[in-house]
């Protein structure tokens, strides 16, 4: 017994629906010998008679009416296939679970999802937010696809690359005097009451190296978990604070303005996936447009716009 395959079923079933071979032969695109000879090999492949031959041309038989009832629905099966096979290419079916650490995750990746996926996808994405010591936990429970953190994984079921460098940025009530200089120094910060970064986020170690290099230190009157608290509390005019240019992606607040530093100071991404999973094509394209997103942060936007006479 030969076996039946999908393309002698979808010639059987254009053969039945149009009611001739030439017909067949046009919504194939195939030539009509070629129909013919493929309705006699899933005509053998059935062992019954399909089509009766007696006047020149092909009658399908009662026995091919039946059964054309069954590979009718086989074939819209084969185009279901199909049809989620181009959904998952084009990212428009399945799941995608990102974890990120609050100033990535909060903002940044968010627009990026909406922005690649648009309103009327199929692909749902859960969205997490972790503080970066815990964002290898959330992995290794297979709770997430990939995560972003500012602190690297070292559990041998996780992998960890380098993803991107972020460099820091001042945040100043936009009445405070330095407010009018195009870059700050850690210096001119001095005597500022300073906001200080919790000491779970990566970059605190960097600021404070950044000011002891120079022989100073900051006054420290606050320490908080996230860029966005320390925004809050600069915008009320409580201090002055050293956060992640990832903040220029959120919605500004007029009482707050950001300029570049003369001391460069850099926080590290880390791209965390699974040893034992393999990432799925949509989670790559998301790192890849997450990355380009971060790449694109241009914090010359809080320079000061020169003057035109």
């Amino acid at each position: 017994m030969r076996k039946t395959n999908v393309r002698q079923i979808e010639t059987f079933n254009a053969f039945m629906t149009s009611g001739s071979v030439t017909k067949a032969a046009e919504a194939l695109h195939v030539s009509q010998p070629a129909v013919s000879k493929l309705l006699k090999l899933f005509e053998d492949s059935c062992e019954i008679q399909l089509f009766n031959r007696d006047t020149g041309r092909l009658v399908p038989t009662p026995e091919a009416r039946v059964l054309y009832t069954e590979t009718a629905k086989l074939e819209a099966g084969v185009l279901r296939v199909h049809k989620a096979a181009r959904e998952i290419r084009e990212f428009d079916r399945g799941q995608l679970t990102i974890v990120g650490f609050p100033a990535i995750g909060l903002q940044l990746i968010p627009r990026v999802v909406a922005d690649m996926l648009g309103r009327d996808t199929g692909l749902k994405v859960t969205l997490l937010t972790r503080t970066s010591p815990s964002i290898a936990d959330v992995m290794l429970t297979r709770s997430a696809d990939f995560g972003l953190s500012l602190v690297p994984a070292t559990h041998s079921m996780l992998h960890c690359e380098p993803f991107a460098q972020l460099p820091m940025i001042c945040a100043l009530p936009a009445d405070h005097s330095l407010a009018s200089k195009q870059v700050i120094s850690l210096r001119d910060l001095c005597d500022d009451p300073f906001i200080a970064l919790g000491r779970s986020d990566m970059s605190y170690p960097a600021i404070y190296e950044a000011f002891h290099a120079i022989g100073i230190s900051p006054r420290e009157v606050a320490e908080v978990q996230m860029l966005e608290a320390a925004c809050a509390m600069v915008s009320a005019g409580f201090g002055v604070s050293i956060i992640s240019s990832l903040a220029l992606v959120a919605p500004q607040d007029p009482r707050v303005v950001f300029r570049p530093l003369a001391e460069r100071i850099e926080t590290s991404i880390w791209l965390i996936t699974s040893h034992v999973h393999e990432l799925p094509l949509v989670g790559r394209e998301v790192i890849n447009r997450i990355r380009d997103a971060v790449s694109r942060i241009d914090i010359s936007q809080t320079l000061i716009p020169a003057c035109r006479n």
